[in-house]
C-alpha cells in the first residue's frame, strides 16, 4: 500500500455547514490536512454570521437544515456582492432533479451526494478551489489590462491635445515668413527655408496624428466611421493622401480604376491613408521606377486594392534581394520607413472586416493587396434603387 498522502495540498479554508455535528466532526477529520483548516456551522444563519467575520475560501452546504436551509443561505450568498464568487458545494441525501436544478439555478459550484466519499469530496474540492482562483486571476489580468487600456487611451489623447499645438504654431509662422507678412524678405533663401520648415511640419504633423489613431484603433479605443463610397472616389483620395506627388525625382503613381461601377462601405479617410501609407513605402525603396495603385473585383465579389511596385531591370533586382518595400512591421522600422506601412495598413483592413496580404514576388514587381470583404461591396444598380426607394 503507498504512502498517504493529503489531497488538499494548498492553503486553504473550508466551511462545513450541517446540522448534524457528527458528520461535521467527521468533515474534519477527513478534510483537515497541515494546510487546510475546517470550521463547521450548524444552520444557515450561523453560517452567515461566520462568513461575515471571517474569510473563508470555500462553503460545504447541507440543503436541508433548521432557521435557514442551504437554498436560502446560497440564495443569500449570491445577493452579497462580498460572496458573488465564492464557490459553494451543496450537499444533500436528495438525488431529484428538482433539487439539483434549483441548486445550480441558485449558483451553487457544485453539488455532492450523501453518503458521502471523503476522498473523493476531496479531489473534487481540491478541483473547484483550484479553477475558482484560476478564474480569479483571470478577472484579476483582465481587470488589470482595462485599466491599462484606459490608462494608454488617456495618455494618447492628452498627448495628441498637448502636440497639435506647437506643431501648429510651427507651420503657422512659416507660412507667415513664407508669404511675408510683415514685409519683403531681402535673402530668397530664407524664402526656401521657411517652404522647407513648414512641409516638414506637415509631414511632423500627419506622421504623428498617424501613429497616435494607429496606437487608439490598435488598443480598441478608437472606431471607424463607414459609409457609401464610389470606387473611384476612394482611389482619388488615396492619391490626394499621398505626398510628394510633385517631385520629378518621385517615382510615378499609375492609378489603374476598376471597369465595373460598384460603391465600398468603408471608412474611406482611414482606408485612403493605409493605402497611402503603403504608397509611400513602395515610392521610397531605391530603384522603384513606378507604383501601380488599383482597385478590381475577386471572382468572389470582393473589393481588392492593389498596389505593385515596379523596379528597373538591374537595380530593382539587387534591392528586391536586400529589402522589401512593404514590410514595416517593428518601430524600428515603422521610423527609419515612409510612414507606418504594413501594421497600420493591416490593422485598418482588419477593422474593414478583411485582411492584407503580400503575394509572392515576381521579377523587377512587389505587390502588396488589401481584400475586403464582398459584403462592403454594393451595385450601383441596387444602390441607386435602394435610394430612389427610401
Amino acid at each position: 500500500m503507498g504512502e498517504w498522502t493529503f489531497v488538499l495540498d494548498e492553503s486553504t479554508r473550508l466551511l462545513f455547514v450541517d446540522d448534524d455535528p457528527i458528520l461535521a466532526e467527521f468533515a474534519k477529520v477527513h478534510l483537515s490536512t497541515p494546510v487546510t483548516t475546517v470550521d463547521s456551522a450548524a444552520d444557515g444563519i450561523e453560517a452567515w454570521q461566520r462568513l461575515c467575520d471571517e474569510r473563508y475560501d470555500l462553503v460545504l452546504l447541507d440543503i436541508e437544515m433548521p432557521k435557514l436551509d442551504g437554498f436560502g443561505l446560497l440564495e443569500k450568498l449570491r445577493a452579497d456582492p462580498r460572496f458573488e464568487h465564492l464557490p459553494v458545494v451543496m450537499l444533500t441525501g436528495k438525488e431529484d432533479i428538482s433539487s439539483i436544478d434549483r441548486a445550480f439555478q441558485l449558483g451553487a459550484t457544485s453539488f455532492n451526494t450523501k453518503p458521502i466519499n471523503w476522498r473523493m469530496l476531496s479531489y473534487a474540492l481540491r478541483y473547484v478551489l483550484r479553477t475558482t482562483r484560476m478564474e480569479a486571476e483571470l478577472m484579476r489580468q483582465r481587470q488589470r489590462a482595462e485599466e491599462l487600456t484606459q490608462l494608454t487611451s488617456n495618455l494618447l489623447s492628452l498627448i495628441r491635445l498637448e502636440a497639435r499645438t506647437p506643431i501648429g504654431s510651427i507651420i503657422g509662422f512659416s507660412d507667415c515668413i513664407r508669404q511675408q507678412i510683415d514685409g519683403p524678405i531681402s535673402i530668397d533663401s530664407y524664402l526656401g527655408y521657411a517652404d522647407q520648415i513648414g512641409a516638414a511640419a506637415r509631414q511632423l504633423q500627419d506622421n504623428f496624428i498617424d501613429l497616435i489613431q494607429y496606437a487608439q484603433l490598435s488598443s480598441g479605443d478608437a472606431r471607424l466611421t463607414h459609409d457609401e463610397y464610389h470606387a473611384f472616389a476612394i482611389l482619388d483620395a488615396v492619391v490626394s493622401a499621398t505626398p510628394g506627388g510633385g517631385a520629378s525625382s518621385d517615382p510615378a503613381i499609375i492609378v489603374r480604376k476598376p471597369k465595373e461601377n460598384f460603391y465600398v462601405v468603408c471608412d474611406r479617410h482611414w482606408l485612403a491613408r493605409a493605402l497611402s501609407h503603403l504608397l509611400e513605402n513602395a515610392r521610397g525603396m531605391a530603384g522603384v521606377q513606378s507604383v501601380e495603385l488599383s482597385l478590381d473585383r475577386s471572382v468572389k465579389g470582393e473589393a481588392v486594392f492593389s498596389i505593385v511596385a515596379h523596379s528597373e531591370a538591374q537595380q530593382g533586382r539587387l534591392e528586391s534581394q536586400a529589402q522589401a518595400p512593404f514590410a514595416t512591421t517593428t518601430l524600428e522600422s515603422v521610423r527609419l520607413s515612409h510612414g507606418l506601412g504594413i501594421p497600420f495598413a493591416r490593422r485598418i483592413a482588419e477593422l474593414h472586416d478583411g485582411k492584407l496580404s503580400e503575394p509572392p514576388k515576381r521579377d523587377l514587381e512587389t505587390r502588396v493587396e488589401i481584400t475586403l470583404p464582398a459584403s462592403r461591396v454594393l451595385e450601383c444598380v441596387r444602390r441607386s434603387t435602394h435610394v430612389d426607394a427610401a
